[in-house]
């Protein structure tokens, strides 16, 4: 009969087969699948066992990073012969397992031999031969065997040994998991059992933790299954939305652990695994008797009488006392240093924010005195304008004199005169207030940078490790928190002295929002229209799974429409799953709104910049909760953060959101709205759709 016994060398498992093909691998189809630490770099079937010819072979069977047999390279196909001790390796850096056995050990010789009588086959010495020499012990050192000297006698008749008990049965193993889960948007716990436990918004599902507005959880979204090996797995049922593990999307199965956060959808139910029971472990084998206490070899005479590991150990020891001391005295100057230029920094900042607020109060003052005289003088004109009109009026209709009317028009060219003047008086305040609010930005740069500064000092000093005090912490943190406020203050008064007219930003392009609906998958989002021609722009997870299965059709209904006006919509170009969240649709023979002005090059999306959303959350919920009639929703904030792939904003999103355009306070279109997690806001820079536009739409937009 085949018999192969292999042991993974990193946690010590031993695993018998009897038969005549092993196969290693992630698939739980395999006689050993592959998890945990390592199993990244291991292929679905990644080498397998062969009894052949009397013997054992391992083979590699097409893996992605190759197998090792002995630290050596197998080649595909070509079986290598192993035997007991033999050490196979999965890729270079996966799980390695050695050949403990490749035939059963019989134990009935081992039993029966201690019973039988000892016979010496040569000549016995004497007795008292015996007791006066010395005889070597084999496995010991010369030198050892020198100190362990013994009496031998002659061994008495061994009884016969009782055979053992036979061990108890095992119990039935259970195949029921248990698993509790906590919402953490409303610290609601949910809980189940079962073989196969369902999570979805569906009755037949064992969790649902589903609240009304979770539009992203399918009917069956998710399921956990218990393996035939006993671990728990987690598959995403083909959802709309998506399973993620941690983060993660999750592709086929995935390992579950206590501890691990569950997000079904984007923006959907959040729930973090607090227990989880699996099927009992396998009973403790009984305690094997002990053995007779051998004598202990006397103590090696090199390194200095004690051992190896011992010398080495203390050896250490007491180098790290030495240089203890040494170590203090370093890292206490530094944090000395840390602390006078975080003492300097935080003088600095002080004396900065108290410039830039007394500069900003005093110019706002100006302006405000300065446009309430140019408002006074303007209306005071305005008003003996009109009435020397009429007077001319009055003049010219009664036959005045020529001297009259000549007087006249003397006094109407001056208030003329006048009025460009105060014109002229305008145009200068205009542009002392850019001149402001240029400043205003500096100011805001400068708190930023100081900012900054005191954040890497808080980082280095809680990098520092244990010998820098908590008292010391505790100022950098308090100093930081001072700085983070101080900043956000020149933010407000900054965008206090800018303004933003949010009421015209939808006026203009309230009308070119549109809602998208697609039926494979079954999803709806937001968008806007892009071009005169009818190029409309969403994200390409509204037309597409994340499997990669674009949707079979899609249809568009503007803002501000009736329903019946809603147009089929043909998917021009959707980005690759590693490429921006960006999908562009078409309505052939479209004439109506779209977005007029759009920033391309992110010339005015900066860090802080006001920002606005238009767009249709909870999508058709709320869209056509008044009539049949679709109305946008605005929501405002900031840009928080800036960079060439990504635009992070401040403010309100729901699912139905995606496809959003975000708008800078000048009312260009600076991204389009992607996600929103843990109460932040992502969205993709406008100028990542370039690649994907059709040549006429480039050339309609005069973009090369």
């Amino acid at each position: 009969m085949t018999y192969l016994s292999l042991r993974e060398m990193r946690t010590g498992v031993v695993r018998e087969f009897e038969t005549q093909e092993v196969r290693l691998g992630r698939d739980p189809e395999c006689e050993w699948p592959i998890a945990g630490e390592g199993s990244d770099v291991v292929s679905g079937h990644h080498a397998r066992f062969l009894y052949r010819e009397g013997k054992w072979w391992v083979e590699d069977v097409g893996s992605r990073n190759g197998t090792a047999l002995n630290d050596r390279h197998i080649s595909h196909g070509q079986p290598a012969p192993v035997s007991q001790g033999g050490v196979i390796s999965l890729g270079d850096r996966g799980p390695k397992f050695r050949v403990e056995a490749t035939e059963k050990r019989r134990i009935a010789a081992t039993v029966i031999e201690p019973q039988r009588a000892v016979r010496p086959s040569a000549p016995t010495m004497p007795l008292t031969a015996l007791n006066d020499s010395t005889l070597p012990v084999p496995g010991l050192a010369a030198d050892d065997a020198k100190t362990l000297q013994q009496p031998v006698q002659a061994p008495p008749r061994a009884p016969a040994a009782p055979r053992p008990a036979p061990p108890p049965p095992s119990p039935p193993r259970s195949n029921v998991l248990s698993i509790v889960v906590r919402d953490t948007r409303t610290d609601a716990r949910f809980e189940a059992k079962g073989g196969r436990i369902r999570l979805g918004r569906g009755d037949e599902c064992e969790l649902r933790p589903v609240d009304a507005g979770d539009t992203s959880v399918s009917r069956v979204h998710a399921e956990i299954v218990l393996m035939p090996d006993g671990r728990a797995v987690l598959r995403d049922a083909k959802s709309r939305n998506g399973t993620y593990a941690n983060g993660r999307v999750i592709v086929g199965d995935h390992p579950l652990k206590q501890g691990e956060r569950i997000m079904l959808g984007e923006g959907g139910p959040d729930l973090v695994v607090e227990q989880l029971i699996l099927p009992g472990a396998k009973p403790e084998a009984a305690a094997a008797p002990p053995k007779p206490a051998a004598q202990a070899p006397a103590p090696r005479r090199s390194f200095a009488g004690k051992g190896k590991t011992v010398f080495f150990r203390e050896m250490m020891e007491e180098t790290t006392q030495k240089s203890a001391s040494r170590l203090r005295v370093v890292v206490w100057s530094f944090v000395v240093v840390l602390v006078a230029a975080a003492g300097g920094a935080y003088w600095y900042i002080t004396q900065q924010e108290k410039q830039t607020t007394a500069a900003i109060e005093e110019q706002r003052k100006a302006m405000v005195a300065q446009q309430a005289q140019t408002d006074s003088a303007r209306r005071a004109a305005t008003a003996e304008y009109e009435r020397l009109r009429q007077e001319l009026d009055a003049a010219r209709s009664s036959s005045a004199s020529p001297a009259v009317l000549d007087s006249l028009r003397q006094a109407f060219n001056a208030a003329s005169k006048r009025t460009e003047a105060l014109e002229g008086a305008l145009k200068r305040a205009e542009t002392q207030m850019a001149q402001q609010i240029a400043a205003g930005d500096s100011a805001r740069k400068s708190a930023q940078g100081d900012l900054a500064r005191v954040r890497a000092e808080l980082s280095r000093a809680s990098s520092a490790g244990g010998e820098a005090s908590g008292a010391v912490l505790d100022s950098l943190r308090v100093a930081f928190r001072q700085a983070q406020q101080r900043a956000e203050a020149v933010e407000a008064q900054v965008r206090a002295v800018k303004g933003v007219n949010l009421a015209a930003i939808a006026e203009a392009n309230g009308s070119a929002i549109g809602m998208v609906w697609t039926y494979n998958p079954d999803e709806e989002g937001s968008g806007f229209m892009l071009t005169q021609s009818g190029y409309f722009v969403t994200n390409r997870h509204v037309v597409m799974d994340a499997q990669g299965k674009r949707a079979d059709s899609a249809t568009i209904i503007m803002a501000d429409q009736r329903i019946e006006t809603a147009r089929r919509a043909e998917i021009i170009a959707v980005a690759p799953l590693n490429g921006p969240d960006l999908a562009i649709l078409r309505i052939r023979g479209y004439r109506g709104p779209f977005a007029r002005r759009v920033d391309w090059g992110q010339i005015h999306a900066r860090q802080g910049d006001p920002a606005a959303v238009i767009g249709f959350p909870s999508g058709s919920k709320y869209a056509f909760k008044e009539s049949l009639i679709p109305r946008t929703t605005m929501s405002s904030g900031i840009l928080s953060k800036v960079t060439p792939e990504l635009v992070q904003w401040e403010g309100v999103s729901l699912p139905g959101s995606s496809g959003s355009p975000v708008f800078n306070g000048d009312g260009e279109v600076v991204a389009v709205h992607r996600a929103s997690s843990e109460g932040l806001k992502f969205a993709v820079p406008i100028s990542l759709l370039i690649p994907l536009l059709p040549a006429d739409a480039k050339a309609e937009l005069e973009l090369r």
